[in-house]
């Protein structure tokens, strides 16, 4: 990967981080909910892979990197991050996983159309659900 690359995943990996970190304080979700709830994770990676399609980043090479460094960052652990990308992968056909990733790359989409449209479908998760 070039340093543009690189410079590019990381933004978008701190973004996607950042918006899902918003949302997780919102409603009392933490790190520990990604691994343990199919939903959380499906939610995260859908809404990492959409932010990755939108920026037309090569799913095997930039796509998969932006979408493990962006867990890392929610999980605040490099080898966390690259673990739960992992079991991601795994985790493709499990119906509350597949449930969370079209929930996350829906909201992801409906917000990159209208600003106004912020992602909200993790708030029904946590402990302060809506």
């Amino acid at each position: 990967m070039s340093d543009d690359s690189l410079d590019r995943v990381e933004t978008l990996a701190k973004i996607g981080a950042s918006l899902l970190g918003v949302q997780f304080e919102a409603v009392e979700i933490g790190g520990a909910d990604i691994s343990g709830d199919e939903f959380v994770h499906g939610y995260c990676f859908g809404l990492f892979d959409a932010m990755a399609q939108c920026a037309r980043l090569d799913q095997y090479s930039d796509g998969a990197a932006m979408i493990s460094e962006g867990f890392a960052k929610l999980v605040g652990d490099k080898d966390g991050g690259a673990g739960l990308f992992a079991r991601a992968m795994d985790r493709m056909d499990e119906p509350g996983f597949s449930k969370g990733y079209e929930t996350g790359a829906s909201d992801l989409m409906a917000w990159a159309k209208d600003a106004n449209a912020l992602p909200k479908g993790i708030a029904k998760r946590g402990k302060r659900g809506a």
